[in-house]
């Protein structure tokens, strides 16, 4: 029964949505994976949901300037979760964080 419930998991949709919370930066792409949301997400916008499959991945952007930026860290995603990448401005490096939540 334990089992059963641990993996449950599995059976859920794994979800990836992006927030822009930087207030004066604006995204012409954002990658991840199988995930190329390439519509502008301007400041204080966000994106609806997509599906995505479990995995360890490269984040890149596109920002204003045309340049394509590989961060540094892979992003894991695991089944049956609901990722938000939320961006935001720390003094004037834009960083990320991570909203997890489980799937409904």
């Amino acid at each position: 029964m334990i089992v059963f419930l641990a993996g449950c998991n599995l059976f859920y949709p794994t979800q990836i949505g992006f927030q822009n919370a930087t207030g004066s930066y604006t995204f012409l792409e954002i990658k991840i994976g199988p995930v190329d949301y390439t519509t502008t997400l301007s400041p204080g916008g966000s994106t609806g949901f997509f599906s995505i499959p479990a995995g360890t991945y490269t984040l890149y952007t596109r920002g204003s300037n045309g340049i394509l930026f590989s961060w540094p860290v892979q992003q894991s995603i695991a089944s049956g979760y609901t990722y938000t990448l939320v961006f935001f401005l720390n003094n004037t490096s834009i960083n990320y964080s991570t909203n997890i939540s489980m799937t409904k």
